[in-house]
């Protein structure tokens, strides 16, 4: 089935409102925790990674609010707080299926959120919270479209509070690793980098509706995108999708938006196009894939511009499944969307031509399912997703380049860093600043995708070459759910 893009444009910045709900007041200041007062945080988005992962770290403060439209999850999280730590009285921890509740009702006992919920309840929650002096966390990628993670960017900067994007990698010690061989000239210099991920966020056609559940609020969960049907289970997600939101334009970014900052982040790092942004994007290949759903298959290439002496940059993105793949098991793997086997994965030629040439009769031993690689004197170096440090290939090449000095403060903890930066005013390791241009690269992929094989010229704020492409870097907002 083909793709269909008939999104139309609305005025974004429309002083609508949120329905009855109170979004704040922009006199607010920041919060600030006394010496040895624990940082009191809510969780917006009590799912895998919000539930699994960072309620771990939030447990080492004060975990005081629980938001998620699913009473499963609810439940999950609150059972997670018991087990990290039995002393916890859950019964004071308030829970609510609408965070837009929970900001009208709790705000004044909050000092930070951390938002891990599906990428269309990013933006809004961030900006509920930055509007009230409220320090943000966000999970990758910082938000669902260009004009959500300007806004985002933006908001921090006036309101003054401490922000981190959810890139671990960036807090990673191999991602400062490499930027360091990079100042010391070991990789020369770079003019192309070929970035994969073995994976597929998409499907080939929708799959049957069904009636939502009784223990999620269905429309609290698709918040400002369109109401959308409830999806049966099938051989590839037998649970009904905890993940599989992913796979749609309204609600996810693709198989770019689950993996390409902790790809993207390292290249762009080291050869700093976090400073300037591509003078054009092209989509290559596309495999479309269900309507109103991410190609099956992506190959998209980015231009920058020179940065002071360092040459323009060739950036390419590739993820996805072979053509003629079959979209069931054993061939897919569905949580994750991994594609289990090597040759299924459509991958960079020049990826599989290096490899070839230096793993060649090495049982197992590969580039990886997801990195980043670029071209050296005397061979490759290839890096690794969550700021994995450098490897050269083929083994020993590293021993021609000296380790270089270190120039980058090492970072114990990327949540950490979060709290730190509360607690002494400080910036933290990944704050939007940052976040911002990496999760542009995820809405710029996007964008190529929808438009079709063409290369679009960007000026730094908009598309000059491409009406449809500029309607594709904002949204529409069901009422209740404006950003404004």
């Amino acid at each position: 089935m083909k793709m269909k893009c008939n999104m139309t444009r609305r005025d974004f910045i429309a002083l609508t409102g949120a329905a009855c709900f109170n979004i704040g007041n922009a006199a607010t200041l920041p919060r600030t925790v006394g010496k040895g007062r624990r940082i009191r945080m809510a969780l917006v988005g009590c799912g895998n990674r919000g539930t699994n992962f960072l309620l771990q770290e939030m447990v080492k403060e004060q975990v005081i609010a629980l938001a998620d439209p699913n009473g499963r999850n609810l439940e999950a999280a609150l059972a997670k707080l018991r087990q990290l730590d039995p002393a916890i009285d859950t019964l004071k921890v308030k829970t609510f299926r609408d965070y837009r509740e929970m900001f009208d009702k709790a705000s004044g006992e909050i000092d930070a959120v951390v938002v891990a919920a599906n990428n269309n309840h990013h933006a809004l929650p961030a900006l509920m919270a930055m509007r009230r002096g409220i320090h943000v966390y966000v999970e990758k990628p910082l938000a669902n479209t260009l004009e959500e993670i300007h806004a985002l960017r933006d908001a921090a900067k006036k309101y003054g509070v401490v922000t981190q994007a959810g890139h671990q990698g960036h807090s990673a010690h191999g991602i400062r690793l490499a930027a360091e061989y990079m100042a010391a000239g070991a990789f020369g210099e770079v003019k192309e980098v070929w970035c994969w991920h073995g994976a597929m966020q998409a499907r080939p056609s929708r799959p049957p509706r069904i009636a939502p559940p009784s223990w999620i609020d269905w429309d609290v969960w698709c918040g400002g995108a369109p109401l959308c049907g409830w999806y049966a289970a099938d051989e590839v997600f037998p649970e009904l999708s905890r993940h599989d939101w992913h796979s749609w334009i309204d609600y996810g970014n693709g198989t770019v938006g689950n993996w390409g900052a902790h790809i993207f982040d390292t290249p762009m790092f080291m050869l700093g196009l976090d400073k300037t942004p591509p003078v054009s994007v092209e989509a290559k290949e596309i495999a479309l894939g269900a309507e109103g759903g991410w190609p099956m298959r992506t190959h998209v290439e980015f231009t920058f511009p020179a940065r002071g002496k360092a040459p323009p940059v060739k950036l390419h993105w590739y993820d996805g499944i072979r053509e003629g793949v079959p979209f069931k098991k054993p061939y897919y793997e569905g949580f994750y969307g991994k594609i289990s086997r090597r040759q299924d994965q459509f991958l960079p030629p020049e990826l599989l031509e290096d490899e070839k040439r230096y793993c060649a009769g090495k049982k197992g031993v590969s580039f990886g399912g997801m990195g980043a690689m670029i071209r050296i004197d005397g061979g490759v170096v290839t890096f690794g997703g969550w700021g994995a440090g450098p490897r050269f290939w083929p083994n020993g090449l590293h021993k021609k380049f000296p380790k270089p000095p270190q120039l980058f403060e090492r970072v114990a903890s990327h949540f950490g860093s979060f709290c730190d930066a509360i607690r002494n005013g400080r910036k933290a390791s990944t704050d939007f600043d940052y976040g911002a241009p990496l999760a542009d690269l995820t809405a710029f992929v996007n964008v190529a995708q929808r438009v079709g094989c063409k290369k679009l010229l960007w000026d730094g704020s908009r598309f000059t070459n491409d009406a449809k492409a500029n309607s594709y870097t904002t949204k529409e907002y069901r009422n209740g759910w404006k950003l404004y």
